[in-house]
């Protein structure tokens, strides 16, 4: 069997967890805290690419806090998924 990345991994679990907005937050936080910056932007190439966004993020460090100063990373989903969670 083969070796999955880290990124692999939470691309799966993104993709399993894309019908609820709140676990989708929480998952896509938790792989900030794991990948590599260059794994963070291809995260977010991909979200943007499966529609699970509605614009390209910068990517933020995932350990920055509010008090820092320094801008909190938000994931916008499309309508039609914050539709779903909603009636889920």
């Amino acid at each position: 069997m083969g070796k999955t990345s880290y990124l692999d991994y939470y691309k799966t679990i993104l993709e399993k967890v894309s019908f609820d907005k709140n676990l989708l937050m929480k998952e896509y936080h938790k792989a900030l805290q794991v990948l590599q910056e260059y794994e963070k932007k291809e995260l977010n190439n991909w979200l943007n690419s499966q529609g699970f966004i509605q614009q390209p993020m910068t990517v933020v460090s995932a350990n920055t806090s509010r008090s820092s100063g320094k801008q909190t990373q938000m994931l916008s989903l499309p309508r039609s998924s914050q539709t779903r969670s909603a009636s889920a």
